[in-house]
């Protein structure tokens, strides 16, 4: 990013003083965050990540939980000592129930990396779409109002300080970009034509 308002800089300074380019803002981070897709986007993340907790394979490591702990008071239950036999059965029970439960605990384990892996991949790909159209959409209203150059507002260098360190009251479409793409999002489909 920093390569990119060096190379800027550069262009601007090589052009001559009557040209100076037209620059303009656009916040991307708050577009972004202000998009409808966005917030359904988040909800159907969040309802996938709970789906993995009330999967069948957690259901099934809690019902063996359960019975773990169960197996677990009765033998260290004090008040009805159970006779040796008994006991050993029980020991033997629980180590059988122990050991079940530990490989259930990894094919869970297993399980919820994969899922994740494929939720964040979705949502990955989800915020590449909705930055490309965002950056489609600022390019398209910038070549329209006759912008050489207009850099994110919002965006952070890798280390956390803006790398839009000044800015001279330069033209802000924020709101333009916003409201194309909200018109874009809310008008109809265009129907298939009818064969008659």
């Amino acid at each position: 990013m920093t390569r990119l308002v060096a190379i800027a800089l550069t262009l601007a300074s090589a052009m001559p003083a009557a040209a100076a380019p037209r620059m303009a803002v656009v916040r991307v981070k708050d577009i972004y965050a202000e998009l409808p897709s966005t917030a359904q986007q988040q909800q159907q993340f969040k309802t996938e990540r709970d789906a993995i907790t009330k999967a069948p394979q957690a259901e099934e490591l809690r019902r063996i939980i359960t019975q773990l702990q169960a197996l677990q008071a009765r033998l260290s239950d004090k008040s009805k000592p159970l006779d040796e036999e008994g006991a050993r059965k029980l020991a033997r029970q629980y180590e059988l129930t122990r050991q079940e439960a530990q490989t259930l605990q990894r094919e869970f384990e297993n399980f919820r990396a994969e899922r994740e892996k494929d939720i964040n991949r979705k949502m990955v790909a989800a915020m590449r779409e909705s930055l490309t159209r965002i950056h489609e959409t600022a390019r398209r209203i910038a070549a329209e109002q006759g912008c050489d150059l207009v850099l994110d507002g919002s965006g952070h260098t890798n280390t956390g300080v803006p790398f839009l360190l000044y800015q001279k009251n330069p033209p802000d479409l924020t709101a333009v970009v916003k409201a194309a793409l909200q018109d874009a999002a809310s008008a109809p489909a265009t129907p298939a034509p009818l064969n008659p």
